[in-house]
């Protein structure tokens, strides 16, 4: 084969000659089909702009020629443009017809005279295909020694294929590019920007693709040694935490005072619950509860043959090995019984009516009606009643869909003092107990059922566990979704090297991420919300390797003089789709991140740095993956295939291989191109499809107004599950009772706010801060007894109006305020005392001794006196003080028995003590202690609000009012007691959270406003025109109130995971919008419907490929157990589904009606007129090449 000096062979020359002839065929045949839309589109664009009926000539004569000579494109008057970059002559637009005529004629004769070079041009549409084949063939020549294996150069196929990266360059040759009157002002890249010098990292790339290919690959791999490294060593590179959602207000008062509360005894000061060390009967304290559901829906549990099934259940549970050593033991050392409605037939409350004793279930209305009736069964009765209960003697009825039991396990057990013996060896041994043992008799029942009843459990310590278990198993989903994602890129590149590499991109992000997250910010949480930054990731990564490969793809058969022109042009686009994309994305994540919630910043920032790490992968990486793929292995064949295949890719393989691909990419472009463009800018058709989405908008708005905050705490498990069920029949299914989860009140003394200050700011579990004491807190004078004993009468005696805003439950038996005071139970306790008698059955104090509250120096004194072997009085010193504690503790421990009463039972968590550097003394050597310091005591109130069911706007007035009527009475009392506070610390801390719901919702809102808000610039910006930039915006918009609306829709409030997700939703519906908007603005066309048509066929594809793999990553979401996964699976899925809905129908609809033509809605000027005001340029300066560096200069100064 000939070749030139400079090393370009003569053939590769004229093929590429015929090649600019056959394009201009190619092109001729294509066009003329649009000969009539064209003209349609001038006439629009002549009568939007309002101009002259000469430049309305100049294009019906344009149309006219175009009808004559087969040529599509019509050039159309545009406005002056400033951008200097597309390197166009605004004056070459205005020449005149004639000089346009001329022109086209001279383009006709080269047509004409390219025609007579074909073979065979019978027919039109044959010259069209031997074109190609002729095309085809000589591309493949041209690139023989490049992409093919021949057998005559013998080459090795098992060489190292990335050696000579510098021959790369000599397979794309120069050739003529353009047509006449195809670019315009306000389009892509033309002739001079493809010959432009190359970006220096693509030119690197073209020209060592391997080398290149190697430092990146080695970057990866590095950061994967480094994290295996990190984690064998023992470095918590992975700090994972799914026991707990820390969605904690750490600077909130009710927060940080029911810290102080539940880490007050971690204080050493601190005395032993027990007063030093009471040894206690073995198992006689609840420690965990096992509570049982029976339903049988739109049945009645109250049947003979279900009761029996019941009794039979709980007795097996009984009866597993070793089960008395953890159950709750009764006063004779057995198994309490469960408390269970089986009580009232098998003769445990038989002594108050022979009704309550029939084990054989033969009266059941009977029973259960005198059960109902009673003072002293009624309340316990109530507890396992379902809602729609119905329980008549008069009509002979018993009957509830639904009922349940309880079952206790007990401490301290055998072999332990008490519960503060050895606590944590304690506690494990209950706990293995618990799933070794009870759980799989517990999940057999949910197998098997109880008779005709469904069963349902709940144990804490069980959910915590399985919930642990069950996150694993569901993270397997993104298995699924790795599958899918793989098998469609695949699909898409038809390439597995491609793919590969694209997915390890994808996961090597993570590990990136990961370690800027943990190591480089000091995050040590990641939690349930975490893991679905898994599947996000997998859906906008793969968005990205489209948006780059289909890119590369679409500039197949563009002319560029070099691999490094090609890969530089669409470096430079596919990177700006992906920065805009990437820009909005992260900052919705990273407004995330300012949120006051560990749980919901933690995963913002973890997710935006997750979305920035995987763009610069995918810029930096990827380019080196296809350019190598390009060079080396684009029609490389597995060996296993080489004995089935020729060695050698003929011209005519490669030729059908090529028109085979150019076919099946068409079947999707040429869609959008041609018949979805007709759909969507049809005259009466995009008039219906406005009409749809305003409708649907409507819809959507309706149901948004519905939309009402989450009264539940967070949710984890979903509703089809046995704790999901456990947890709604809980809250929804019973009627109310003495035994409800209900919120309570906690008045306090002693304490002040928790400090935190020394804390992590991602350590919320272990550490707890530091307990601050309130020092003025002290009981011993007798107006501050008296304050305290005057509020729980105040509190006991409120009126029904009074009540009405701080909601207190009444005693169903005697009516009274459910309020648990220690001063009114210590008083009884010491009026009790005066009268007791002594071993020799006497008085133990003379006749009339007061000893009731106020305590004072005489009364006290009298109790020391009279009980020698406990008091030491010869060490008492005159300036003894602490007389309240010498009766306090002396009530407690009930007279020092060793034998706590009921009250310890019920006041001993209320009351702390420490030692009094002066006053303490010990007890012989039995480890007891009196005349201790009080450090912090607390008055518990019921309340009727059910735990964790109540919303922030019901919840935050009843706060308020609590808060209003605590500090008034704080006022009135002397100063040693006005240091108190109020707060609920149990569980999740109730008025806490209430706090967070308001956050939440609140933090939902201000999420989609920074979304938009930053969507709005980002896409004028990028877009380089205004209006496309509110058109954009409005869309996002529209697709943020339709996500909005969805979540009524199916059932959801704002809860949690809502409120997340709204934050994020203007971040995920972006992105097909951007690329669409995108490709409006780099169309070479003038007119709003050729670029609608160029935005369909360039961007269309990348559209519905993204949509796709992200959509796929989501569904397999929809199949998790826990509900956080599911929603965000849905949430997902319907966020991309609308996305894409409003993308290609509302966007592009929208864009054929009212998109910008030409120059309209620019802000090139206004960019230019910035640039020229911070570089001092002024409108006489021209452009030079000898400035001084400047660029410009003035030809009028000299």
């Amino acid at each position: 084969m000939a070749e030139h000096e400079d090393g370009t062979d003569m053939d590769s020359k004229s093929n590429d000659k015929n090649k600019g002839a056959d394009d201009e065929l190619i092109s001729s045949t294509e066009d003329a089909e649009q000969n009539e839309i064209d003209l349609d589109r001038a006439l629009d664009y002549i009568e939007d702009k309002d101009n002259s009926s000469t430049a309305e000539e100049s294009a019906k004569e344009a149309g006219s020629r175009n009808e004559r000579t087969g040529v599509d494109s019509v050039i159309l008057p545009n406005e002056e443009n400033n951008d200097k970059e597309n390197g166009l002559d605004v004056e070459r637009n205005k020449s005149s017809a004639s000089e346009e005529m001329k022109e086209q004629k001279e383009n006709e004769g080269e047509l004409q005279s390219s025609i007579k070079t074909t073979n065979d041009n019978k027919s039109m549409e044959k010259e069209k295909d031997n074109v190609i084949d002729d095309n085809v063939s000589n591309r493949t020549e041209a690139s023989d020694n490049i992409s093919t294996y021949t057998e005559e150069q013998k080459v090795d196929l098992d060489k190292n294929p990335c050696e000579d990266d510098v021959d790369v360059e000599k397979g794309y040759l120069e050739k003529s590019i353009g047509k006449a009157g195809k670019e315009t002002p306000n389009a892509g890249m033309d002739t001079a920007d493809k010959e432009k010098e190359p970006i220096r990292f693509c030119k690197f790339i073209a020209e060592k693709p391997c080398v290149a290919f190697g430092i990146a690959l080695g970057g990866h791999i590095l950061l994967t040694l480094v994290t295996g490294i990190l984690f064998v060593s023992g470095y918590d590179i992975l700090p994972t935490n799914f026991k707990a959602v820390p969605l904690d207000l750490t600077n909130d008062d009710h927060f940080l005072r029911g810290e102080a509360w539940n880490n007050k005894d971690d204080d050493p000061t601190i005395h032993s619950k027990l007063v030093s060390g009471t040894v206690l009967q073995k198992q006689a304290f609840k420690y965990q509860a096992i509570e049982l559901m029976y339903e049988i829906p739109n049945g009645n549990v109250f049947t003979k043959a279900t009761l029996e099934k019941i009794a039979e259940v709980e007795q097996s549970i009984f009866d597993l090995p070793n089960f008395g050593d953890y159950c709750l033991a009764a006063s004779d050392g057995s198994c309490k019984k469960a408390s269970s409605i089986i009580r009232f037939f098998d003769g445990s409350y038989s002594a108050l009516s022979v009704s309550l004793n029939d084990p054989t279930f033969e009266n059941i209305p009977a029973a259960l009606n005198f059960a109902n009736t009673s003072d002293h069964t009624k309340s316990g009765l109530q507890y396992h009643l379902g809602k729609e209960a119905n329980v008549d003697i008069a009509t002979n009825a018993a009957s509830s869909a639904i009922t349940r039991s309880v079952i206790y396990l007990g401490w301290p057990l055998d072999g332990y003092d008490n519960f503060e013996d050895r606590q944590t060896e304690q506690t494990d041994k209950i706990e293995n107990f618990l799933m070794d043992t009870v759980r799989a008799k517990l999940y057999e029942l949910i197998d098997t059922g109880v008779g005709d009843a469904d069963f349902i459990f709940n144990c804490r310590i069980l959910y915590t566990e399985d919930l642990n278990s069950q996150v694993i198993l569901d993270m397997m989903l993104a298995g699924g979704s790795f599958t899918f994602i793989f098998g469609f890129m695949c699909f898409q590149t038809k390439s597995l090297f491609i793919s590969g590499f694209a997915i390890m991109s994808i996961l090597t992000s993570f590990l990136g991420a990961n370690m800027i997250y943990r190591i480089v910010l000091d995050y040590a949480y990641f939690g349930i919300f975490h893991v679905l930054s898994v599947f996000i990731i997998l859906g906008i990564g793969a968005d990205d390797i489209f948006v780059f490969y289909d890119t590369w793809r679409a500039s197949e058969l563009g002319n560029y003089p070099t691999l490094a022109h090609r890969l530089s042009d669409c470096y430079k686009k596919a990177a700006k789709a992906m920065f805009i994309t990437s820009l909005t994305t992260m900052c919705a994540f990273f407004a995330s991140a300012l949120s006051p919630l560990l749980a919901v910043s933690s995963f913002g920032l973890f997710s935006g740095i997750l979305v920035f790490v995987n763009y610069c992968s995918v810029v930096i990486f990827f380019p080196t993956v296809v350019a190598v793929y390009h060079v080396k292995y684009e029609h490389w064949t597995w060996p296993c295939c080489r004995p089935c295949t020729s060695a050698k890719i003929t011209p005519s393989e490669s030729k059908k291989n090529l028109v085979e691909e150019i076919k099946t990419k068409n079947i999707i472009v040429t869609f959008f191109e041609e018949k979805y463009f007709r759909f969507v800018t049809h005259k009466i058709i995009r008039w219906v499809i406005m009409v749809f989405f305003t409708g649907l908008l409507g819809f959507f708005i309706y149901y948004a107004t519905l939309l009402k905050p989450d009264e539940e705490s967070v949710k984890i498990y979903k509703e089809d599950t046995n704790y999901g069920k456990a947890n709604l029949k809980r809250l929804n299914a019973f009627k109310p009772s003495s035994e409800d989860d209900i919120i309570h009140v906690y008045l306090v003394w002693g304490l002040k706010n928790q400090d935190r200050s020394m804390c992590h700011k991602t350590d919320f579990e272990n550490c707890t801060g530091t307990t601050v004491w309130d020092n003025g807190f002290d009981l011993n004078p007798a107006p501050a007894q008296k304050a305290i004993k005057e509020l729980c009468h105040r509190l006991r005696t409120l009126s029904n109006e009074e009540n009405e805003n701080l909601h207190i439950r009444r005693d169903t038996v005697t009516n009274q305020l459910e309020i648990q005071c220690f001063v009114e139970n210590m008083d009884t306790f010491l009026q009790d005392e005066s009268t007791t008698l002594n071993a020799l059955n006497v008085p133990k104090y003379p006749t009339g001794t007061n000893l009731s509250l106020p305590t004072t120096s005489e009364r006290i004194t009298t109790i020391m006196q009279a009980n020698p072997h406990v008091y030491d009085l010869s060490k008492k010193s005159d300036t003894f003080y602490r007389y309240f504690e010498v009766a306090l503790s002396y009530w407690l421990s009930n007279r020092y028995s060793g034998a706590p009463s009921s009250d310890y039972e019920t006041f001993y968590s209320l009351i702390g003590e420490a030692d009094d550097s002066v006053d303490t003394q010990e007890i012989g050597t039995t480890g007891y202690y009196y005349a201790t310091r009080l450090r912090y005591a607390a008055i518990m109130i019921n309340t009727t609000l059910p735990y964790g069911n109540i919303g922030y706007e019901f919840g935050l007035p009843v706060v308020d009012a609590w808060e209003t009527f605590f500090n008034d009475e704080l006022k009135k009392m002397p100063p040693s007691v006005q240091g108190g506070f109020m707060c609920t610390p149990e569980k999740s801390n109730s008025w806490h959270w209430l706090k967070v719901q308001e956050v939440l919702s609140k933090s939902a809102i201000q999420g989609i406003i920074i979304g938009i808000s930053i969507a709005f610039p980002v896409l004028v910006l990028a877009t380089n025109n205004i209006i496309i930039g509110f058109i954009a915006t409005v869309s996002i918009s529209c697709i943020t109130v339709t996500i909005v609306g969805l979540i009524p829709l199916v059932g959801w409030k704002l809860g949690v995971l809502e409120s997340l997700n709204l934050s994020l939703v203007v971040g995920l519906a972006v992105d097909y919008v951007v690329h669409l908007a995108e490709g409006y603005h780099n169309s070479p066309k003038v007119d709003r419907l050729g670029r609608t048509q160029d935005m369909l066929r360039d961007v269309g594809i990348s559209v519905i490929s993204g949509s796709i793999t992200t959509l796929g990553a989501s569904l397999f979401m929809l199949f998790a157990k826990i509900l956080f996964f599911m929603q965000f699976g849905l949430f997902m899925f319907g966020t991309i589904g609308f996305a894409m809905l409003y993308a290609l129908g509302f966007f592009t609809t929208l864009m054929g009606i009212l998109g910008p033509q030409g120059n309209v809605g620019s802000i090139q000027p206004l960019k230019t007129w910035i640039w020229n005001l911070f570089t001092g340029r002024s409108k006489k300066d021209v452009k030079c090449t000898h400035c001084k560096g400047k660029g410009f200069h003035n030809p009028d100064v000299k």
